[in-house]
């Protein structure tokens, strides 16, 4: 299987024309469980804007490769998280997205042109919303400090095949954990990275640095930065295999956790508040991966007095998933009657009155928050959701268009655009929604056949054939600049 993912990726790399970067560059491994980060650096070699477009070519190709978490609050509530660290750090393009991957390891990795990838196993270790913050400030200076560009500047020598071989580390990590991606790293690329050991800790002391600055400015707690990182050296201790420090850009030695205590001691020690939010999140998240639900969910009912609303939430959120949707529903209501606002509590209430088929209860709950919210991705997405099941695909339609309109890198808004495209019969609609899906999680081929396929179902607007054929010019555009690097 590695053998074959590491063939796999360094197609990918050929047809993505990404030989002429990779001549240049060698990627840090990043993360103590594995996942190589592509960070960031100050360097004559790529602008910003280069930077920009290598990510995003970076982030099509890992799309299509590992399994994603489609889950539009937990997406909404790491953006905004994201969203206001970064006003507070040294980043200044703050054009940034965030991928969450499926997966159980604890990790967060940074790719220049601001794309930040969180494993959602990562709400199962850390036990506050600061703990997190700590991890996406680190790679927020990892993006802003343009570690990348710097380690692209000391590797010049390096060579495709080592490239391939470390990008298939990153899918594999993504999918299997940090044993499986050191595996599909050789002794040669082992050689070559121990030669840039202290280049990588260089990087990670300054993005330590200006991480717990970017909280301290936030208004978040400095020493959630070193709680997280002993929570990630104890997670180490039980794994069979501890990875080879020298294969890890984030070692995690105790002078490392240590140094960043002390550093957090130069910052006032106050009380910082809790964000329910968080806690929420954490629960929707152990719901997720939970092997045995009943057994969780008796876990969480033990604790029904003490819990506080957190644990509220995880009963409802546990009573949906195993389908008791009258129970979740009883345990859900008390909450949403309480703060009829909070989104997440609106999003699962929908959800249960979709799951019992009270169709008009679920929209009339997202409607009541969406004139509050007209934007908000998670209510809109569940609406379509409400809307589709109703049998209402024009309805949906409307929805999902208009999240298009206003997030248009998100290929999961695509995705289901097309499906109730087809569903109502726009089936010129349909091929060009799915075209742009597939330019998104980087199969240029796939795309361009469906505008092939949307081109002659336009025959009767000339104006909609001229925006197809842009498209495609567009797509062959993306090609040519890729090319490029």
């Amino acid at each position: 299987m590695p053998n074959q993912i590491i063939r796999t990726v360094s197609a990918v790399l050929l047809v993505l024309g990404l030989a002429a970067a990779t001549a240049r560059a060698q990627p840090e491994i990043d993360d103590e469980y594995g996942l190589p980060s592509l960070g960031d650096a100050s360097s004559s070699l790529f602008s910003t804007d280069q930077e920009y477009e290598l990510g995003r070519v970076w982030l099509m190709a890992f799309r299509s490769r590992v399994e994603l978490r489609d889950d539009p609050l937990l997406q909404s509530y790491l953006e905004d998280l994201i969203y206001r660290l970064a006003q507070h750090s040294e980043l200044k393009d703050r054009r940034l997205d965030l991928v969450i991957v499926k997966n159980k390891v604890i990790n967060a990795f940074a790719v220049p042109g601001g794309v930040i990838g969180v494993h959602d196993g990562i709400f199962l270790y850390a036990e506050n919303e600061n703990q997190l913050a700590g991890i996406l400030g680190h790679e927020l200076a990892h993006i802003s400090q343009r570690h990348f560009v710097r380690s692209v500047e000391r590797q010049r020598a390096a060579t495709l095949p080592t490239m391939a071989a470390l990008l298939a580390g990153i899918v594999i990590a993504a999918t299997s954990g940090g044993d499986a991606g050191i595996a599909a790293i050789t002794a040669g690329q082992a050689a070559a990275l121990q030669s840039q050991l202290r280049f990588s800790r260089e990087n990670e002391q300054e993005a330590d640095r200006i991480g717990m600055q970017t909280l301290a400015r936030a208004d978040m707690d400095p020493n959630a930065m070193p709680e997280m990182f002993s929570i990630m050296n104890a997670k180490l201790r039980y794994l069979s295999r501890k990875p080879p420090e020298f294969l890890l850009t984030h070692p995690l030695t105790e002078s490392r956790i240590s140094d960043s205590a002390a550093r957090a001691r130069v910052y006032p020690r106050k009380v910082y508040p809790q964000n329910l939010e968080y806690q929420l999140m954490r629960k929707r998240t152990e719901v997720a991966f939970a092997e045995n639900r009943d057994n969780l969910l008796g876990n969480y009912r033990s604790k029904a007095d003490s819990g506080g609303e957190a644990n509220r939430y995880g009963i409802a959120v546990a009573q949906l998933a195993i389908g008791d949707f009258q129970n979740a529903w009883n345990s859900l209501k008390p909450l949403l009657d309480s703060d009829p606002n909070r989104i997440s509590y609106v999003y699962t209430g929908a959800d249960i009155l979709l799951q019992q088929r009270k169709i008009k209860e679920a929209v009339d709950l997202l409607e009541r928050n969406l004139r509050l919210a007209p934007n908000n991705y998670a209510l809109n997405r569940k609406l379509a959701e409400v809307w589709q099941a109703a049998a209402s695909p024009h309805k949906a339609e409307e929805v999902l268009a208009r999240l298009g309109e206003l997030r248009p890198a998100d290929p999961n808004v695509w995705y289901h655009l097309a499906e109730v495209r087809g569903l109502s019969g726009n089936i010129l609609g349909l091929h060009q929604a799915r075209a742009e899906y597939f330019i998104l999680v980087g199969n240029f081929d796939a795309a361009e056949k469906q505008l092939s396929y949307a081109y002659p179902l336009a025959h009767n607007n000339p104006i909609q054939q001229t925006r197809i054929k842009q498209r495609a010019r567009q797509i062959q555009d993306i090609r040519d600049k890729i090319k490029k690097f």
